[in-house]
């Protein structure tokens, strides 16, 4: 079976022929490794684009292809401290940085399928495998770096990376070479190990990684990954849990097979089982106060989150939670502020229309409604200005029209990488806020806290919760809660959720 790969075409006579000797690359990417990495990398991604275009001998091409390879290595760490962990919609910098680091790790995979397109044609490997199997991995490290540079810059994958993905594990596969590793790496590291990983990757949703969570979840999945296997035998039920379909031939990730669905073409099946069978062990021993793995802190903070991502991992890899509502479309319009401060004072009151507005409050920005369901929106910022957001935000919203303000949470963003038209999903977390003033029980006179009581919703056994500053108070303890002339005590049963500078609480009253 030939391998058909996405390549660019090849230019015969190119206006600008890019340079192409090896003994002159070598020292031209060393000195330009001298610049800021943002520039160093725009130029190299346009050389290495430029490189991809023209034709080469396969000798050649390889021995440039490894010298952009090690030097990617050193710009795309370089790169990630702009993007990694910026604010939305990305911009300056940090949009250039995107763009930079996602350019490179592209024409990097298109420079190795060159060649493992053409040493897939040889009927008779003078070398054995050995090329072919390294040509293979790089193809796959490539991608995956491709992938890591979207999901971290919440951006689209580009076209027919998956596609290619696919098509190269089962060429792999076909000549059973899968499962091994290349001489000078782990005897672990194999084409079908780096696959799994990808496609596991892109079953935790890394869209809604909060900053810093998708390299954790790469480092336990190098550790763990050899828990999930790949097969070409269907489940006995369509609908199993723990299992995911894989695409071939199509362009698209891999999906739960619990969501329903079906694909044409040939199909292989992730198994999940045993890896959710680990992490349930794992979740066990650190809810029963085990140590944690020495990459997570020791605060309890962190080692909090790292439950939780388990938590999400083990979800999103066993049990997928199937949508309940459909999406409906819409061009309703929002105007919406982030941060507990701006929810906080709009939730006095302040969002209801007319002249008499307090003065100095936070500014509202513009949103067309995507689409919606009861529980969320996916909203497109339309303002010439936009709010800074961050996955886990706070937002307080208002849909035109409409005197109702709204808080909900960012769940998931995906970036134009144009500096503008973010879009990004939203969970409401109630419709009736209310503006409070918090203090510890017995504290200080005067030490009072900004807070926003989520009151229930009328369903049985369903908490009212509060919005408080990050770290003001502490699980299990009373505060004093005022609304207008009333003053309660509330004790904090339940730590719900932690995002940028605020915490929510489960609370029950106390008389």
């Amino acid at each position: 079976m030939a391998l058909a790969l996405s390549l660019p075409q090849i230019q015969e006579r190119p206006a600008h022929p890019p340079e192409t000797r090896p003994a002159r690359v070598q020292p031209w990417l060393e000195e330009t490794l001298k610049r800021r990495p943002i520039e160093a990398a725009g130029v190299i991604g346009d050389a290495l684009a430029a490189t991809n275009r023209v034709a080469l001998s396969a000798a050649r091409r390889l021995e440039l292809a490894e010298k952009y390879y090690a030097t990617a290595l050193t710009l795309w760490p370089n790169l990630e401290r702009h993007f990694a962990r910026a604010t939305h919609p990305l911009s300056g910098d940090a949009l250039a940085a995107a763009k930079a680091a996602l350019t490179l790790s592209t024409e990097l995979a298109t420079a190795y399928k060159h060649l493992l397109s053409e040493e897939s044609e040889k009927r008779i490997l003078l070398s054995g495998n050995r090329l072919l199997v390294a040509l293979i991995h790089r193809c796959l490290q490539c991608t995956a770096r491709v992938l890591v540079n979207s999901y971290m810059s919440y951006a689209p994958v580009p076209a027919r990376t998956w596609h290619d993905a696919h098509a190269i594990y089962v060429f792999a596969h076909q000549r059973n070479l899968q499962q091994t590793p290349i001489a000078s790496d782990s005897a672990e590291n194999t084409p079908e190990r780096i696959y799994v990983q990808a496609l596991l990757v892109a079953l935790a949703n890394p869209y809604g990684f909060l900053p810093g969570q998708l390299n954790q979840v790469i480092a336990y999945l190098q550790e763990h990954s050899h828990w999930a296997r790949i097969t070409d035998v269907a489940p006995v039920h369509r609908l199993a849990k723990a299992v995911a379909i894989i695409p071939v031939g199509h362009d698209f990730p891999p999906f739960s097979a619990n969501k329903g669905g079906n694909v044409d073409g040939n199909k292989l099946f992730l198994l999940t089982f045993d890896l959710a069978f680990q992490i349930q062990e794992q979740l066990r021993v650190l809810e029963g106060g085990g140590v944690a793995p020495p990459t997570v802190g020791r605060e309890q903070g962190s080692r909090a989150e790292y439950i939780a991502l388990l938590r999400r991992l083990l979800r999103q890899w066993a049990i997928p939670p199937a949508r309940q509502f459909n999406r409906l479309p819409s061009r309703a319009r929002v105007v919406m502020c982030a941060g507990l401060s701006g929810v906080w004072q709009y939730s006095r009151g302040a969002h209801a229309q007319g002249a008499s507005m307090p003065q100095g409050l936070p500014a509202m920005h513009a949103c067309q409604v995507v689409n919606h369901t009861p529980g969320g929106y996916a909203l497109r910022q339309i303002d010439s200005a936009h709010s800074p957001l961050r996955i886990g935000e706070l937002i307080a919203l208002r849909v035109e029209g409409r005197n109702t303000l709204q808080v909900a949470l960012v769940r998931w963003f995906r970036n134009t990488l144009r500096g503008s038209g973010l879009e990004f999903g939203c969970e409401l977390l109630s419709d009736q806020p209310q503006a409070a003033a918090a203090s510890a029980e017995g504290g200080q006179e005067g030490a009072l806290q900004p807070a926003v009581v989520l009151p229930d919703d009328g369903q049985e056994g369903s908490p009212s919760m509060v919005l408080v500053p990050l770290g003001a108070f502490q699980l299990e303890h009373a505060i004093s809660l005022t609304r207008g002339e009333a003053t309660g005590t509330a004790v904090l049963t339940k730590l719900v959720e932690q995002g940028p500078g605020f915490e929510l609480y489960e609370f029950v009253a106390v008389s």
